[in-house]
């Protein structure tokens, strides 16, 4: 379920953020996250991989999703409020991404599943980047490259990339 919450959120920040980008861009970047989202779901439903061992959420996880997905929506609200009071709303694109990714971060050791450090960390320093540069230009990038990294990651996610061999126990770690 969570994987296509984030095949939908890829596509979100891509066709959401690239009409103020140059036209190739927009082609290209809406047929590489498409692209990633088709063999995504592939690999997930018609030719399944091998994951790692699946643990349903318990408790303390699901609290840690909704603390999460809490502060996110939070930090949106504040940080688009610091932009626009400096004038600076063209920024929110870079904002956004910057804070999905930190809310990913706590997921991987809610759930132990690593792939959340790779997806909340590049959003993050994406979204970082973006901000520091200060233009809209770098803010749309930030968000574009977002949403295309988050469907490629998810792809190898789906490829079982970030599968831990069977066996191994990673409850250890």
């Amino acid at each position: 379920m969570g994987t296509l919450i984030g095949l939908f959120g890829a596509c979100v920040f891509v066709f959401s953020y690239t009409p103020g980008i140059a036209e190739l861009l927009v082609v290209v970047s809406r047929t590489l996250v498409v692209g990633a989202v088709a063999c995504t779901l592939w690999f997930l439903f018609a030719s399944p991989r091998y994951l790692g061992p699946f643990t349903a959420p318990r408790g303390q996880q699901i609290g840690i999703y909704l603390l999460c997905v809490a502060m996110e929506f939070a930090l949106i609200a504040f940080g688009t409020g610091r932009l626009t009071s400096m004038g600076k709303l063209e920024l929110q694109p870079a904002l956004i991404a910057l804070v999905v990714g930190l809310h990913f971060i706590p997921f991987a050791w809610a759930f132990r599943e690593r792939m959340f450090y790779s997806l909340g960390g590049v959003l993050a320093v994406l979204g970082g980047v973006g901000l520091l540069i200060g233009t809209q230009t770098s803010a749309l990038g930030a968000a574009v490259g977002s949403g295309l990294v988050m469907s490629l990651i998810l792809l190898a996610y789906s490829l079982g990339m970030f599968a831990h061999p069977p066996g191994r126990d990673v409850a250890r770690r």
